[in-house]
């Protein structure tokens, strides 16, 4: 019965971004394999600079769009996993430290780790954030023996070192709320990019060391990981926006036209263009004729810009000797011909362009483009009883008893 539970459940997410909304829904086929079985990606309106500015066209967006996703897969959707980014997101490193006996030492326990990380969480939070994800880095048993899990250890006094991924607390309530008039549920809000890496990056690489960067319309997101624990996130205030207003700026032509330009003849790599190769683009009555070196040369402060910005995140990191996973790109801007070459020599590291790793599914292009999304459906099931019960090999049931039953005789006795 659970299996058939397991099978029949649909687990979607909704992408909230600067320009468009994204919606993907999984479910889990008869072989126990996730498998993507739709994509859904409209224009948002109502939303600004990570804010609400009209619930009501949020909400119509929101509901248009996960109709669109039901109709397009033949589901229906319920609840959604919901993943938010730019400005509405912020980082904090935190730490804690808790006795755990006053002589002597005893066995840390998972009470005593979860005691320290609330703590940790206590001290980082202010009142106006809320936490969606609470990241512990490592811990440190009696200031000498650093470790990754202390559960079992032996110890007088047990410290942490986290990351926390916030958000305002009252534009996200905003956005559940727009989702929730739209006729929906919100299971849980995430961080897209966070998101994404669970399903963009392969695991071995996490442990190693790599380096995910979203290229979003607003904002990059730069999320370093090692030990496969997120160790360091930081945005750039530079997307894709940035290059359509630079080619409106230098080539005096309309944002429609320089967006349709960017998509189709921006080149990243000097060795790519054609000095003499011409484009021609309608402006107004009249085809105006623009020489590919010129687009070339339009964007090329701007993308200067952006690649200094990426290198001092990684300087600022100290982690570039243990980064041997290597980069990975994901987003719209990932697609730029040339400019995963121009990251590469910048940051000194190796780019290629994330896809998605843990799941089966159709013949979708891009899927770098919807990394995010997928990565929230898959959190959605992640979060399901289902999930606990499938990915345990034990008996799980008896193992947590006796667990259990393990720590309580060694914090009393």
């Amino acid at each position: 019965m659970l299996n058939r539970i397991i099978t029949d459940r649909i687990f979607c997410g909704l992408d909230i971004g600067a320009q468009k909304i994204k919606a993907g829904a999984l479910k889990v086929n008869e072989q126990k394999e996730l498998e993507l079985i739709g994509l859904y990606e409209s224009p948002i309106y109502g939303f600004n600079n990570c804010s609400v500015t009209n619930l009501s066209d949020l909400s119509e967006c929101i509901h248009a769009n996960l109709n669109g996703l039901a109709s397009k897969a033949q589901i229906k959707v319920k609840d959604v996993q919901l993943g938010i980014g730019g400005d509405l997101i912020k980082s904090r490193g935190g730490q804690a430290v808790i006795p755990l006996v006053d002589r002597g030492h005893k066995v840390i326990t998972s009470r005593d780790i979860k005691h320290v990380n609330e703590q940790a969480r206590l001290l980082g939070t202010k009142m106006d954030e809320e936490i969606l994800h609470d990241l512990p880095q490592n811990y440190e048993v009696d200031d000498v023996n650093s470790a990754l899990n202390p559960l079992g250890l032996y110890g007088r006094k047990l410290a942490v070192r986290s990351i926390s991924i916030l958000a305002d607390a009252n534009r996200m309530r905003n956005i559940v709320k727009a989702v929730n008039q739209a006729g929906f549920d919100v299971s849980r809000t995430c961080f897209s990019s966070y998101a994404a890496a669970e399903v963009a990056l392969q695991e071995e690489s996490r442990q190693r060391g790599c380096i995910l960067i979203d290229l979003g319309a607003r904002s990059t997101n730069v999320l370093i990981f090692k030990d496969n624990v997120l160790q360091s996130y930081e945005k750039v205030a530079f997307g894709g926006e940035n290059l359509t207003r630079a080619i409106v700026k230098n080539l005096k032509i309309s944002p429609a036209f320089a967006e349709e330009i960017k998509r189709s003849y921006v080149v990243a790599l000097e060795s790519e263009r054609h000095q003499e190769e011409e484009i021609l683009v309608k402006q107004e009555n009249e085809y105006k004729p623009i020489r590919r070196c010129a687009i070339y040369e339009a964007i090329q402060e701007e993308l200067e810009t952006l690649l200094d910005q990426i290198t001092a995140v990684v300087e600022r990191s100290n982690m570039r000797d243990y980064l041997t996973g290597g980069v990975y790109a994901i987003g719209g801007g990932a697609l730029l011909s040339g400019l995963m070459e121009r990251i590469e020599s910048s940051v000194n590291l190796p780019v290629q362009l994330g896809k998605v790793q843990m799941l089966s599914h159709k013949n979708v292009q891009n899927t770098a483009l919807y990394a995010p999304v997928i990565g929230l459906a898959c959190g959605a099931y992640k979060n399901t009883f289902g999930y606990s019960v499938a990915s345990n090999d034990d008996d799980h049931w008896t193992a947590r008893i006796v667990n259990r039953m393990k720590e309580l005789y060694q914090e009393y006795f």
